[in-house]
């Protein structure tokens, strides 16, 4: 079944893609930006410059203000075992990190009455999937936070 999933890119993974950006052409986004403003580009560069100059400048702004915000729009192929794997738990996980504050995996239990270990477990699911990261905040405190802003199943 095919999936189309509107998420956030993190730090790590707009930094990864334009490292494979720059391995790719040989050169930094600024030389490359001179060479599409003076028209040295073939049309799969010229492509290439727009998600590039994205992926910069977002990484630029995430370093100046601390703000990060980059959203993509994938279609990947999901096996039954993935599909089935969203459970009406996981689903109800994924829309409560998207509404509330969560301090923790233990907040995140106490807000929805579930047990600590499953919640740990459906996050562990999720994140599989790409679908929520868990980010470490202080010594011992894990801090979940969805990645995904929408999920259409699409079936054909």
């Amino acid at each position: 079944m095919l999936v189309r999933i509107v998420r956030n890119l993190k730090i790590e993974e707009i930094s990864r893609r334009i490292r494979e950006f720059e391995r790719r052409f040989e050169m930094s986004f600024d030389e490359f930006e001179e060479r599409f403003l003076a028209k040295k580009l073939g049309s799969k560069e010229e492509s290439a410059y727009f998600e590039w100059a994205e992926l910069t400048h977002a990484y630029r702004r995430y370093v100046e203000s601390g703000e990060l915000d980059y959203t993509v729009e994938e279609v990947k192929e999901f096996t039954p075992a993935e599909v089935a794997s969203l459970t009406p738990k996981r689903i109800e996980l994924l829309i409560t990190l998207a509404k509330l504050r969560i301090e923790s995996i233990n907040d995140l239990a106490q807000k929805l009455r579930r047990d600590v270990k499953n919640v740990y477990q459906d996050l562990q699911a999720l994140k599989k999937l790409g679908f929520v990261s868990l980010n470490r905040r202080g010594k011992r405190n894990i801090v979940p936070e969805t990645l995904v802003e929408e999920i259409t199943f699409i079936i054909q």
